[in-house]
């Protein structure tokens, strides 16, 4: 079964909401979008995302990923989830492409590559999903240049 494609725009958010669900087993998601202060819509977007990043189950249980990462150390949690986005296989290439053209826009080349991966979207989806999966990428460029 393909992945489903991120719709959440803030991996910040996107780990805030993976540590909150991992705390707080069995929590709902009123909680969770109260706690993250967003709308139920966005519960689901922050979720799949976790989901896709292989950190929940489909029924918000952590997988043995996610059992690992808190096993490891907890203050390293943004660290392993960075390294999961690095090695997917489609913003692991965006990532890449982004490391190694600084003066060149990303755009075109996520929306290239998510066309490619997710063929029948519209070109508004794939506008908006290649946004955020660049936004991710440059979040873990940003937290590498300062360490």
């Amino acid at each position: 079964m393909k992945k489903i494609l991120i719709q959440a725009n803030n991996l910040d958010t996107v780990v805030d909401s993976f540590m909150y669900i991992y705390l707080h087993k069995g929590c709902t998601k009123r909680e969770l979008a109260d706690y993250c202060g967003f709308s139920m819509r966005q519960v689901d977007y922050y979720t799949n995302a976790c989901k896709y990043l292989g950190l929940i189950n489909q029924d918000w249980t952590p997988t043995e990923l996610a059992e690992d990462i808190f096993k490891n150390s907890q203050a390293e949690v943004n660290e392993r989830i960075y390294e999961i986005v690095i090695n997917d296989e489609l913003m692991g290439s965006i990532y890449h492409y982004i490391q190694n053209n600084p003066d060149k826009e990303p755009k075109q080349y996520a929306i290239d590559l998510v066309k490619k991966e997710y063929p029948g979207y519209s070109e508004a989806v794939y506008q908006r999903r290649s946004d955020n999966i660049v936004k991710w990428c440059n979040r873990i460029i940003s937290y590498m240049s300062k360490k």
